[in-house]
């Protein structure tokens, strides 16, 4: 739907269209519960529209007739017609923003408890029509088929985030981000609306903060987009956002408040609420550029790491916050205010004698923890106003209160779920993998695949568990049409993993589905990147009964063909075609390629699979494991879970230090070889170890060295580089292998699996 208010309805002139005469299910997100019949529904003008609502459903009545009037031209009747549509009112329908619907030949029955489940349910209705009347044309005849729906939402905050401050976005363009959310069942959007780089909301009581930080000149990362548009015109910043002023470009923008009081309602009439976040204390250089009292050297500037935040020993800090909050809160009737608190450079405060007379006052040890008391300050000051409270996983230290609301981004990170849980906090997972809707290529199949809680989450806090988001960070993100490129349509698997429930999930359906939704957002003028990568996914099922590994392969294309060896040998159209999960045993290096008339493309997978003797063997770490990349805790040596090409996958381990630890073969016996792999990715500061040592024992505490395998990789090397380290161990009768990484940089090493046979 183009963004157009429902008092300016008018009739969309186009062309007669005649859609196809077999109508197709192709919703997205799946419904919880879908009966398809045969036959159709023949939707035209003279079909007749009944209201049975009890008053409950005013604003979505006009939003049915003005969805209906662009598809068909005209309005539906109310006098009787040939066939009906009925709205229904019912109490029994509870569950917040379910619905139920109905279609025969000569009825569509939309029926729901609440104004949400009515509209999702008309979205839905109009996912069945045609995409290409989503467009210019409209249809006299519009069949839709026969079925029944009952469906709900799986996950109650189901989100999605837009920075506006490093780079801006128009009002138009959050208009038709609203619709589109809508379209998919998406009911939260989360504005990130200040930063370093600019503060794009007009605060009354401070007009500073519009009239001059709205505007920079070009920074850093203006450069680097205006660099990659010399290949990709998306890069290039919108002329729209630029500005002349004293003989300097100026880049910039900012919603005055009545602009933002109207999206506001407009996200209101989509069911859609509006989040807006207001950064502190760090991230806050747009307004100490103008307002530098509010930094503690008194003056905007940069730390070691980040931007120079606000002073928490300075009064008058909190009177500019709640002066500000005062005016968020008045604009937004969301019941949430996010104050991000992430990021915090901490060293001005170290130095600040009032924010050292600050700690020592109020008892406080270190600057984390006056990090907590601003946090929980402001947030007494917001819930004092009948609000809630979001902030970062970094503003998780002692002594936070239980009851913020966390956004969980720092997956990479290890233990922050676990500490935020432990800390009581409900959670919105917008996990930085995959949630980060950042690359042009990245897949969907993570998406659509998330799961909420790693191995070791306890039990007992999963119910903290309360949504789920993507955010858009737009450092090099300037245009409107990248933004859909990045956004689209990786929404949509976020969508059916969020609303649908996970026994309907279905990779291959939604796959199906989405390529009729692609012709619907083609319609809707999305602007959307779907170059789907010829790059296969590996999956891997460990059976410790029969003693094979499983493997499963994945894409993000509908019914790839699939060749593939265990060999080592390169796949052709004679190796074995890929109908599902085949099984290996003992060791082997899987090669498997999409082939199209009969040429494989590129890449090649190329996958080392090894059911070996140490699997499910007890390990001892003498050396920790970094707790940012903690792999499968002590397990993950001997899981027979071998890491992908990131380190990051969850299956490589990361370590600072040397590894040092044994693995207990639980018997003595005979030992014939062993294999390690390590990756080497030197810009994050990733090394092949100098040396890989392995010792033997029979009672765990006399080893003999047997094994020494020194690295021939160049430290200097670059690119992603996987090295194995393997030998022989002599049959030599042992029950513990001891293994020895050296770690001579003291730099990150990281490994997946201890083959031993």
């Amino acid at each position: 739907m183009k963004y157009v208010p429902f008092f300016l309805l008018a009739l969309l002139i186009g062309s007669a269209c005649s859609p196809s005469a077999q109508p197709e299910v192709a919703v997205v997100p799946q419904p919880a519960r879908l009966e398809v019949k045969k036959g159709a529904f023949k939707l035209s003008s003279s079909t007749q529209l009944i209201v049975s609502d009890e008053g409950h459903f005013g604003n979505e009545v006009t939003f049915l007739q003005s969805t209906l009037e662009e598809m068909l031209g005209s309005e539906l009747s109310s006098t009787e017609g040939p066939n009906q549509i009925e709205l229904i009112y019912s109490a029994e329908l509870s569950q917040p923003e379910s619905y139920q619907m109905e279609i025969t030949e000569d009825k569509i029955s939309l029926k729901a408890g609440d104004a949400q489940g009515i509209f999702y349910a008309i979205e839905t209705l109009r996912q069945l029509m045609p995409a290409d009347l989503e467009g210019e044309k409209y249809a006299t005849e519009i069949p839709i088929p026969l079925l029944a729906i009952s469906d709900q939402p799986s996950i109650a905050w189901r989100g999605m985030h837009l920075d506006v401050s490093r780079h801006f976005f128009s009002m138009d363009y959050l208009h038709r981000y609203v619709d589109l959310l809508a379209l998919y069942k998406m009911n939260k959007l989360h504005l990130h609306l200040t930063d370093d780089q600019g503060w794009r909301l007009e605060i009354k009581k401070y007009p500073r903060l519009t009239e001059e930080s709205a505007w920079r000149t070009f920074n850093n990362q203006d450069s680097v987009c205006i660099e990659k548009a010399k290949e990709d015109p998306r890069f290039n910043l919108e002329p729209k956002h630029l500005r002349e002023r004293n003989g300097v470009t100026e880049y910039g923008g900012f919603y005055t408040q009545e602009e933002m009081r109207e999206l506001v309602e407009y996200a209101q009439s989509r069911h859609i609420e509006i989040i807006p976040e207001i950064d502190m204390p760090g991230h806050m250089m747009a307004a100490i550029k103008v307002y530098p009292e509010l930094a503690c050297t008194g003056s905007a500037g940069w730390g070691k790491v980040f931007s120079t935040p606000l002073c928490p020993g300075n009064e008058k800090v909190y009177e500019f916050v709640e002066g500000v909050l005062i005016e968020v809160m008045d604009i937004f009737p969301s019941k949430y205010i996010h104050i991000g608190a992430d990021e915090v450079e901490k060293s001005t405060w170290e130095e600040s004698k009032a924010c050292q007379d600050l700690m020592v006052a109020e008892g406080m040890k270190n600057v984390e923890e006056l990090q907590s008391y601003f946090v929980n300050r402001v947030t007494d000051f917001i819930k004092s106003k009948g609000k809630e409270v979001i902030v970062w996983d970094d503003a998780i230290h002692p002594g936070v209160d239980s009851s913020l609301y966390v956004m969980y981004w720092r997956n990479w990170a290890g233990g922050v779920q676990n500490r935020v849980a432990k800390n009581g906090n409900p959670m919105i997972y917008t996990p930085g993998n995959p949630m980060y809707f950042s690359r042009l290529d990245a897949q969907m199949y993570p998406i659509y695949h998330f799961e909420f809680f790693g191995n070791h989450y306890p039990e007992d806090k999963k119910y903290l568990a309360y949504g789920l988001q993507a955010c858009v960070w737009t450092e090099t993100v300037p245009s409107e049409a990248l933004a859909d490129a990045i956004i689209f349509p990786k929404l949509l698997a976020l969508s059916e993993r969020a609303w649908s429930p996970r026994e309907v999930h279905n990779w291959d359906g939604f796959k199906e589905r989405l390529q009729s939704q692609l012709l619907r957002l083609d319609q809707l003028g999305v602007k959307y990147s779907y170059e789907v990568t010829k790059e296969l996914m590996t999956f891997l099922q460990v059976d410790t009964v029969n003693q094979q590994i499983g493997v499963v392969l994945e894409s993000e294309l509908v019914k790839p063909t699939i060749y593939y060896t265990t060999d080592g040998t390169e796949p052709t159209t004679e190796s074995n075609l890929y109908t599902g999960e085949f099984y290996v045993s003992g060791s082997a290096e899987v090669k498997a390629a999409i082939f199209e008339n009969g040429q494989a493309k590129e890449p090649i997978l190329s996958r080392k699979v090894d059911y070996h003797k140490a699997i499910g063997k007890k390990v001892t770490y003498q050396t920790p494991w970094n707790t940012a990349y903690p792999a499968g805790d002590a397990g993950s040596f001997t899981d027979g879970l071998r890491g992908g090409k990131e380190n990051g996958d969850g299956k490589w381990q990361g370590f600072t230090n040397h590894i040092d630890v044994t693995v207990d073969m639980g018997k003595v016996q005979e030992l014939h070889s062993f294999s390690a792999s390590f990756l080497q990715n030197i810009g994050p500061g990733i090394f092949i170890p100098d040396s890989v040592i392995v010792s033997v024992s029979i009672d765990g505490e006399n080893f003999q060295p047997v094994l020494q395998l020194a690295n021939d990789i160049p430290r200097d090397q670059k690119g992603l580089i996987f090295k194995d380290f393997a030998g022989s161990l002599e049959n030599t009768q042992a029950r513990y292998v001891q293994v020895r990484a050296i770690n001579g940089r003291r730099a990150f090493i990281f490994t997946d699996e201890l083959v031993i046979n």
